[in-house]
């Protein structure tokens, strides 16, 4: 039984072992260490649910299966941040919005 191995999981397997620490994690994904944590918690973003499939606790200390992750990055899962939809349907109400007669909206010069 062969399995082709991706260049991703290559990658990760020489660099940082079989498991990688929070720290290597964060390190890979161009960011701080903390924003993973925060974001496998917070689960709101499909990529931070499919990063804590891959997370494996031994003891007190966290890794991540480099296997996994390798999976993840590889099937390309949508990295946009995250857009609250409270925020992003809300409009600003503007002068123009508001719904006046046509006699008043028109406007004449003297």
């Amino acid at each position: 039984m062969s399995e082709t191995i991706s260049s991703t999981y290559e990658y990760l397997l020489t660099h940082y072992g079989p498991l990688l620490t929070l720290k290597h994690l964060a390190e890979v994904m161009h960011t701080t260490p903390n924003g993973v944590r925060m974001a496998i918690a917070r689960k709101r973003h499909p990529l931070a649910v499919a990063l804590a499939t891959a997370r494996r606790q031994l003891g007190r200390r966290v890794y991540f299966e480099a296997r996994l992750v390798a999976e993840i990055i590889d099937q390309g899962i949508e990295t946009k941040r995250h857009q609250n939809p409270s925020t992003t349907e809300k409009k600003r109400r503007t002068e123009t919005d508001v719904s006046l007669p046509t006699q008043e909206r028109s406007l004449t010069c003297i």
